[in-house]
């Protein structure tokens, strides 16, 4: 049935119980307004605030269901679930190559006089290539599900990214770097530059899984740490799970066989 039949159906339950409509809202701990516009059908509430409102209206779910909006389908296009596809793939190559990257830029900033291979330069240009790729399956995702902040963050991520990596060749043959300074320079951009896309992945958690809030959190969580540079070591740790949810949250998306549910409807039937 169309939302404005709910909005009825809501104000006849709500009737047929003498209530009125600040009563009902007090009890939901809903605002007036929103129970106005939901018995006018200007909203489709979402299923927690109809699960409320049945709850109190004494509605068992079987009979409101006839009156409750299908769930929607949320499709992403074939080439979208192929960039997933193809995000996941590049974030495995460059989890393994971050790896050999990680053991020279760590010797250089314990203070190792570890002597740079020949191939640093080419190691971070496939680095940067591979992390490129990666990052940009969230930036498609962030248009997809139309976050802005996912977007952002990703790209932000990217720009950084390209930045410390340009640093690293640049400094790569000059003995005079403080590397120890540079490394906390470098750790601090990079917690800053998961900020934006730790909260869009927290947002979009209602709608996409509770495995995004899990990675959004891991993220929140390797930003605070490297930001205390002391603990920034435990960041590095969190960092690695951070980029192993990431990869597999692509992979999910990919291989997603069922119905993403529209928002917010579903946990009523379920209830």
């Amino acid at each position: 049935m169309k939302q404005p039949e709910l909005g009825l159906k809501i104000q006849e339950w709500r009737k047929a119980k003498g209530l009125t409509q600040e009563e009902l809202v007090e009890r939901c701990n809903i605002n007036v307004r929103t129970i106005q516009r939901i018995e006018a059908g200007e909203v489709t509430p979402r299923s927690y605030t109809i699960k409320a409102i049945m709850e109190v209206l004494d509605v068992s779910h079987f009979e409101a269901m006839d009156y409750i909006p299908k769930q929607e389908e949320m499709n992403f296009s074939t080439s979208s679930k192929r960039i997933f596809l193809l995000a996941g793939i590049a974030g495995i190559i460059y989890f393994f190559i971050s790896m050999i990257e990680f053991y020279f830029d760590g010797s250089l900033f314990m203070g190792s006089s570890l002597e740079l291979p020949d191939y640093y330069v080419v190691l971070k240009i496939f680095v940067f290539m591979s992390l490129f790729f990666y990052v940009f399956g969230f930036v498609r995702l962030g248009k997809e599900l139309g976050s802005k902040l996912i977007q952002f963050g990703s790209i932000l991520f990217i720009i950084i990214n390209l930045g410390i990596i340009g640093a690293d060749i640049f400094y790569s043959n000059q003995s005079s770097i403080d590397y120890k300074l540079f490394g906390v320079i470098k750790l601090f951009s990079l917690g800053v530059s998961l900020i934006p896309l730790s909260i869009g992945l927290i947002i979009i958690q209602k709608k996409m899984g509770s495995i995004f809030l899990v990675a959004g959190v891991v993220g929140l969580l390797t930003t605070l740490l490297f930001c205390t540079v002391i603990l920034s070591m435990y960041g590095l740790l969190l960092l690695t799970a951070f980029d192993i949810l990431c990869i597999y949250l692509l992979f999910s998306i990919y291989n997603k066989k069922e119905r993403f549910l529209s928002a917010e409807i579903g946990i009523l039937a379920l209830s």
